[in-house]
């Protein structure tokens, strides 16, 4: 099973709570049986007095002895609101002078307490439990053995008032301070979610350093940490480039060489006996140098390559102008009729990103319409949203296929063409390093219309 991690707010709170409940549990309890201790005590005295009150009416002979109790006296004493009175007057043998007869006799009781020569014990009698004082005097004809009983109505009304006079306040003050120590904790814990919701704000290729000026001294070596690492990222990213750079350089070199030594035999007639395998080459030239090209491209495109960079500004319909210039001998090559419209709209970006996913998608678009065909590029700003929009009258791409040419390598089946299936996803990778949005459409010649929308940031 997965183990279960709590958050530094709930270890805090169960660091505080749980001894705050300990302590209130055991404080409680003690309370209690001291509160309960001392009104027994108190009712434990009242019985001693009747007891000592009954002591005062034995009357000794020569010949017995009697307790001079009249039946006044006797309803008196047995009168209470909550209890049943017992009480008993025995002598040195066992023989009941007054009272009840059901209350037992000293030998059989279990004495609890004992406070200045009165007993005291706990019985059950007639399914009540019941409180007994016992007390011993001295006559002529021995020691006389008196007992008081009542049931416990009395006390335990008592003590559940005691439980309730003591167990509500202390459970509000202890709720208080569970809510003062909730919102303390939560306010304490106030720059930790702040730091969260700053490094949660941030895109993936957003390595600037954590500013820990007003942070918590206990999570500053934490943020230097991850500041460090994200140096090193930097670092780390900044080198890649430069290798890819200096990859770029390295290939293109030999391919460049390559391409002389061709045009040189050329030049000198090696090919005037097979023309058709200097195509070949030559084609074989372009297809290698244009494959070279879209993977440089696209390994700079990944996110982790670009975490040096940063957005800046950058105008749309420059982008659409400077293309006009770069694919139109292009498409005259092809007879294909290219028109640029460049429509006011700036969005933040990296420049030479946009403009190789732009180039990308005139490419596509000039590489599979067919001769004598139409290609629109333009730019556009509507009411959210800022757009760079390719569209062409060529064969298209079907609905079901759309979401799969922007997979590596992958080109439809039948395509016309010497694509190496790099281009889309060069493009998605581009869009999705700048929150944008790729829409592939029907055109609205029959070809397809390609929309690389971007959102408008808040002012």
């Amino acid at each position: 099973m997965k183990p279960v991690v709590l958050s530094l707010r709930s270890r805090l709170l169960l660091a505080i709570i749980a001894p705050l409940c300990v302590v209130f549990a055991v404080s409680a309890t003690f309370d209690y049986r001291l509160a309960r201790e001392t009104a027994d005590s108190a009712f434990d005295h009242s019985l001693a007095d009747v007891a000592l009150d009954l002591a005062s009416h034995i009357r000794t002979t020569d010949e017995s002895l009697s307790v001079a109790l009249s039946a006044e006296a006797e309803e008196i004493l047995r009168s209470d609101a909550s209890d049943i009175i017992y009480f008993s007057v025995r002598d040195k043998a066992g023989r009941l002078l007054a009272g009840d007869e059901a209350l037992p006799s000293h030998e059989a009781l279990a004495v609890t307490r004992v406070d200045n020569q009165m007993s005291f014990a706990d019985r059950q009698l007639h399914g009540k439990r019941i409180r007994i004082a016992m007390h011993q005097t001295a006559s002529a004809h021995g020691p006389v053995t008196i007992m008081v009983a009542e049931t416990v109505n009395k006390r335990e009304h008592s003590s559940r008032r005691i439980l309730v006079a003591m167990v509500l306040p202390s459970l509000a003050v202890i709720l208080a301070t569970l809510l003062a120590v909730y919102f303390g904790v939560r306010r304490g814990l106030a720059p930790l979610e702040i730091v969260e919701s700053e490094i949660a704000s941030r895109s993936p290729r957003d390595l600037r350093a954590i500013d820990d000026a007003l942070t918590p001294q206990e999570i500053r070596p934490l943020l230097s940490r991850l500041n460090d690492l994200f140096a090193l990222l930097r670092e780390a990213a900044a080198s890649q480039q430069r290798f890819l750079a200096d990859a770029a350089h390295q290939l293109r070199t030999p391919l460049t060489g390559l391409q002389t030594q061709i045009d040189l035999s050329t030049n000198e007639g090696r090919f005037s006996s097979d023309p058709e395998r200097l195509l070949r080459i030559n084609e074989a030239m372009q297809r290698i140098g244009h494959l070279i090209g879209q993977l440089l491209t696209y390994a700079r495109t990944e996110p982790t390559t670009n975490l040096s960079q940063s957005f800046e500004p950058v105008a749309l319909h420059d982008l659409v102008e400077q293309a006009a210039s770069i694919f139109l001998d292009q498409a005259l090559s092809k007879e294909i009729d290219v028109g640029f419209e460049a429509g006011p709209a700036t969005v933040p970006g990296i420049p030479w990103m946009l403009r190789e996913a732009l180039a990308n998608l005139i490419d596509n678009a000039l590489r599979y319409t067919p001769r004598g065909g139409v290609v629109t590029v333009s730019s556009c700003r509507r009411a959210d949203e800022c757009a760079l929009i390719v569209e062409d009258n060529g064969p298209g791409i079907p609905v079901d296929e759309r979401q799969h040419v922007f997979e590596r390598f992958y080109r439809i089946n039948g395509t016309p063409g010497d694509g190496c299936g790099l281009g889309l996803p060069i493009v998605k990778e581009i869009a999705t390093l700048h929150n944008a949005e790729i829409r592939l459409e029907d055109g609205a010649g029959g070809g397809l219309r390609c929309s690389l929308v971007f959102p408008i940031p808040s002012a």
